[in-house]
């Protein structure tokens, strides 16, 4: 990385980069925290998580330093990011531009840690999953930039999991609205937030590998077409996903809005709704978070019963037009169908056909769906 901002600066650019902690960092921190306090306090655990990012940001620009380019390292405060919310969930509110802009009038090179920002009581707060990401694309847009790059230890968006196919191709251009489903049902190379982002400011991202030149994908506007020609983009899965059977005395629709806030007051996301009988929910929720606080105030709240499914994932086929003629989704259920895959709920739309099967069958269903689809990279 180093070395290609030296040239980038050799070359007469001035340069912003957002740094996220370093390797395993994170967790380090986590560990840290957890040997003083069970839980520890959310405010301190952001004092802590937030110096991750900070000490990328100093020894990248020493490291820039050494090799003859002025550089100087800033926190998200330093760099005018006001952000708003709860610790370890904030949100950029607006970012001053002018501390950065005085900044690169004296050097050429701007490192900011991402991740985190001052809310209007002065108090840190970090940003979330994604934090990284979505502080460098804010500030892309804060500055009138045109384009972000989002360098990573991946090249690009790719049709699957390479983990779990050897022979992905990359994704050279893909819509914002296609990318966000992407990252949303399990593709880990952009979070939604940053996407989202990036959307309402016109910015364009570029996804390429951090230190090994190859193939990149450009996350754009994409096609100007409502819909766009039916095709499939790519397939992506999640590995913890549980099923929730919600029971209540009485069929009363309100009873549904009470489940769902009560949920929502515990931090439970629920997706996939439906309620085949009267007075029976079900919901999947994703991650892996225990559920035993919720289900407790549901049967408080509402004199509920619950069932709790585990070991299940989800496959998603994400594209545009899906449910268009020829329709993707008889594919699909054919594909499961001929892996004898069970499939305890499923959701479609014209730009994501999701399915919740056992978690032991991801992988095998990923495969053959990318292979059915017909995604595999051309190596003739």
């Amino acid at each position: 990385m180093a070395t290609e901002v030296v040239s980038l600066t050799e070359a007469g650019q001035r340069v912003v980069l957002v740094v996220s902690a370093m390797g395993d960092t994170t967790d380090r921190l986590i560990a840290l925290a957890a040997e003083f306090a069970e839980p520890p306090s959310p405010r301190e655990l952001d004092q802590l998580m937030a110096t991750g990012e900070q000490v990328s940001a100093s020894v990248l620009a020493m490291a820039l330093a050494e090799r003859g380019v002025e550089a100087v390292s800033l926190s998200g405060d330093q760099a005018g990011i006001e952000v708003s919310g709860e610790p370890g969930a904030g949100t950029i509110v607006r970012i001053d531009p002018d501390k950065i802009l005085a900044r690169l009038r004296d050097a050429q090179v701007v490192v900011v840690a991402g991740f985190q920002g001052r809310d209007a009581n002065g108090e840190l707060l970090t940003l979330g999953r994604g934090g990284s990401d979505t502080t460098a694309v804010a500030l892309a847009a804060a500055l009138g930039g045109s384009e972000c790059e989002i360098c990573t230890d991946v090249h690009g968006v790719r049709t699957a999991d390479p983990r779990i196919v050897p022979d992905t191709r990359p994704v050279e251009e893909i819509s914002y609205d296609a990318m966000v489903e992407l990252a949303g049902v399990g593709a880990r190379v952009l979070h939604p937030r940053s996407v989202e982002l990036a959307r309402r400011h016109g910015v364009a991202v570029r996804v390429t590998h951090s230190s090994d030149p190859g193939p990149s994908t450009v996350v754009t506007a994409g096609e100007s077409s409502l819909e766009g020609t039916p095709r499939v983009i790519g397939i992506a899965h999640e590995r913890d996903v549980r099923l929730v059977r919600v029971e209540v005395s009485a069929s009363n629709p309100d009873h549904y809005a009470r489940v769902l806030t009560t949920l929502a007051g515990c931090g439970v996301k629920p997706e996939n709704l439906s309620w085949p009988d009267p007075g029976e929910l079900r919901f999947t929720v994703r991650g892996s978070e225990p559920l035993g606080r919720p289900i407790t105030e549901l049967a408080m709240e509402l004199d509920a019963r619950s069932t709790v499914f585990e070991e299940l994932g989800s496959v998603s086929v994400v594209g545009t037009a899906l449910l268009d003629p020829p329709g993707f989704l008889p594919e699909l259920l054919r594909v499961l169908a001929d892996h004898r895959v069970t499939v305890p709920a499923m959701t479609t739309s014209q730009s994501r056909l999701t399915a919740v099967i056992p978690a032991e069958a991801v992988d095998t269903t990923v495969r053959a769906l990318h292979e059915s689809f017909g995604l595999a990279e051309d190596r003739t």
